[in-house]
């Protein structure tokens, strides 16, 4: 247990873990682990891991795993019904709404909505909506909408819009709009536009507004 101001602040709930700390209304209200750190309205309100952290409004409010770092408004949040939709242990989620849902072990979401939903393990995505829906194993996003959605395992987009929407399988875009839509697995393209709509499988662009639209599969 710990003392309360005015039902605000709470140094811990009473079944809180060894030296677990939580401040805000609701913070680490149930299950919060030994070492766990919950600063905000709701924050690892249920179930927090041991020496993980969570800080902002509802961050790693439902099962956040060990370790993890959320650190925003609703970053890690999970889901109240579906115990694995927590943050994964080892996970990092930085900015509002970072890693909400589903954030795989070890992935690391940086940015507003970076990561938002379905991020899964060793995933990486690193600006604001990067890698935001159903980031695949291993898969790397940099830059502004980044393999926003559905991007594939062991893909790779750096840069504005770079594999932004269904990249797939271990292709790599690297460039403003580069492989933006439709990127075939295992394919390469390389300057701002290369590939950018509908490039083929295993196909090569690289230069600017190389193989822009429907390169054939190689």
């Amino acid at each position: 247990g710990g003392a309360s101001i005015n039902g605000q602040l709470m140094a811990s709930q009473p079944d809180a873990g060894l030296v677990a700390f939580a401040a805000g209304q609701s913070a680490g209200l149930t299950g919060q682990g030994s070492y766990a750190v919950a600063v905000g309205h709701g924050s690892g309100f249920d179930t927090q891991g041991s020496n993980a952290v969570a800080v902002g409004c509802l961050a790693g409010q439902y099962d956040q795993g060990a370790l993890a770092v959320a650190i925003g408004r609703d970053a890690g949040q999970g889901d109240a019904n579906d115990p694995d939709k927590g943050q994964g242990q080892y996970a990092v989620a930085i900015g509002n709404f970072a890693g909400k849902t589903s954030q795989g072990i070890s992935s690391v979401a940086i940015g507003y909505s970076a990561g938002m939903t379905g991020q899964e393990d060793y995933g990486t995505a690193l600006g604001n909506s990067a890698g935001m829906t159903n980031q695949g194993t291993s898969a790397t996003a940099l830059g502004l909408a980044a393999g926003m959605t559905d991007q594939g395992l062991s893909a790779t987009a750096v840069g504005h819009a770079a594999g932004q929407t269904s990249q797939a399988t271990n292709a790599t875009a690297v460039g403003v709009t580069a492989g933006q839509t439709t990127q075939g697995a295992n394919a390469t393209a390389v300057g701002n536009g290369a590939g950018q709509v509908n490039q083929g499988a295993s196909s090569v662009a690289i230069g600017h507004l190389a193989g822009q639209t429907n390169q054939a599969a190689n």
